[in-house]
């Protein structure tokens, strides 16, 4: 059930081997830049925690090269692994679709590496004229959302069967996080729960008020996609209908608790990754001292 959209986007129904080695580092914001042949850096050690390689796939898209793609993928795990905290951490790059990260063990190593490596590209898209077509999709969407909240089937199977609906029921992306500019959470106006919000650059201003003008007082929603999930569907009231909502600012409200809302702003706040990252292999690190003959 969409809820209205005031003052910003409202309304969101979120069902998100030990080894003994450590890096060489130039302590640029304390990230190794370079990977020799052997290492003796005291910065990493003592070290223990977790040794993580990292895989790109393919891009997403064909506009950028393997090559600026992995130096885009390089720059957001800087930034990501930078907000983690201030613990000391180890990012080396190995091209051509490779990286080594080391999370010391004081981290959630879990948390930590979902939020590195999600995509978390934020779009807003409308949702097609009511046709019989799209009735049909709203029924099937309505019939499956209580399954996934009850944990009746195998939760990503139902994701992926709403993927697919969404994917026919909504147009193609009006706005893009390449618009957002800032990303910050809040306590909400009711309840005990979280906010997330918005501020968009002139450009995203000027596209949110025209889509907002455009939908305004009709009931067709906007629909707040992170990667292929929906986070909000909202309304706008119609009495945005001559100015659209101005100001450059939208705020994500709904079931968010902290951790929620923590993750999605750090995501969208430090960029999407133009292509996917995987976890190649895992490993225990637990290094008292690093040997100058020690191989990467």
């Amino acid at each position: 059930m969409p809820y209205s959209l005031q003052s910003g986007i409202a309304s969101a129904l979120i069902t998100l081997a030990t080894t003994t080695h450590c890096a060489d580092v130039d302590f640029l914001s304390q990230f190794p830049i370079s990977i020799p042949s052997t290492v003796s850096s005291a910065k990493l050690c003592p070290f223990q925690g977790t040794e993580l390689t990292l895989q790109m796939g393919q891009v997403y898209q064909d506009k950028i090269s393997r090559e600026q793609a992995f130096d885009q993928v390089q720059t957001v795990l800087r930034e990501r692994l930078l907000n983690l905290g201030q613990i000391v951490v180890g990012l080396v790059p190995l091209p051509p679709n490779q990286f080594l990260v080391q999370l010391p063990g004081q981290l959630d190593q879990r948390q930590a590496v979902e939020q590195i490596t999600q995509r978390s590209h934020l779009t807003f898209r409308l949702q097609n004229p009511t046709t019989p077509q799209t009735e049909s999709l709203l029924l099937q969407k309505i019939a499956l959302q209580p399954k996934l909240k009850a944990k009746e089937s195998d939760p990503r199977q139902l994701e992926k069967q709403l993927a697919q609906i969404y994917k026919k029921l909504y147009g193609p992306p009006v706005l893009t996080d390449k618009n957002v500019i800032d990303a910050s959470y809040q306590v909400a106006s009711v309840g005990n729960r979280w906010d997330v919000a918005l501020r968009f650059d002139a450009q995203g201003a000027e596209q949110f008020q025209q889509i907002t003008k455009k939908v305004a007082g009709t009931q067709r929603p906007i629909g707040i996609f992170l990667d292929d999930q929906l986070l909000s569907e909202a309304i706008v009231s119609s009495r945005f209908a001559k100015t659209g909502i101005a100001g450059g600012a939208a705020v994500i409200t709904g079931n968010f608790d902290l951790e929620m809302v923590k993750n999605l702003a750090f995501q969208l706040k430090e960029g999407s990754l133009p292509a996917p990252i995987t976890v190649l292999k895992t490993e225990a690190v637990q290094t008292k001292q690093c040997s100058s003959s020690a191989q990467v």
